[in-house]
């Protein structure tokens, strides 16, 4: 079974909601999309199904990264719950020793460390058609690593997309 496209709803008292439209197109015609906002806009957990309605994660995955294990769980959760689906179905997460994914997901919250580990086994990331890198301006060691590396692997992989988030980014620097 795969997320029905009227399951997708953004809830309205979010800032993202107003951009939404602006964000599905960006996602659909970009390959690489930076998204800066506030803490508490709704980024996290409504950019996977933004890009649900950009059609992304129907030829692979949609891989979330998020720096910490609780945030990795929680924002999972919270996903699951707005499109109305069981936590480890369409929607699950991989943290370290907990790994609630099956056959039918299609967005996968992980640490950005569990994305680090399966690079070492799969240096296309084959399974995924999205990409997206939260809280890139905490600058740890593994957000530098994950995106120095997909910068190359965008250009192995055009069909890739990536979407980078973050709170305080220079947009315009960092897109460089």
């Amino acid at each position: 079974m795969s997320i029905k496209l009227e399951q997708v709803q953004i809830p309205e008292e979010l800032p993202i909601a107003h951009y939404a439209d602006e964000l599905v197109d960006a996602i659909r015609d970009h390959q690489v999309v930076v998204v800066a906002g506030e803490t508490g806009s709704g980024k996290s957990t409504q950019l996977p199904k933004l890009c649900l309605r950009a059609g992304r994660g129907m030829a692979g995955l949609i891989g979330h990264t998020q720096p910490r294990r609780v945030a990795a769980r929680s924002v999972a959760h919270r996903i699951a719950t707005e499109l109305g689906v069981a936590l480890g179905s369409e929607v699950g997460f991989s943290v370290r020793f907990n790994d609630q994914v099956n056959a039918e997901t299609q967005i996968r919250v992980m640490t950005d460390g569990i994305l680090l580990a399966e690079l070492s086994r799969d240096p296309d990331l084959s399974r995924y058609d999205t990409i997206i890198v939260d809280e890139a301006h905490e600058r740890s060691l593994n957000i530098d690593f994950i995106l120095g590396y997909l910068r190359q692997l965008l250009h192995r992989r055009p069909e890739l997309h990536l979407i980078v988030t973050s709170a305080t980014i220079d947009t315009d620097r960092f897109s460089e």
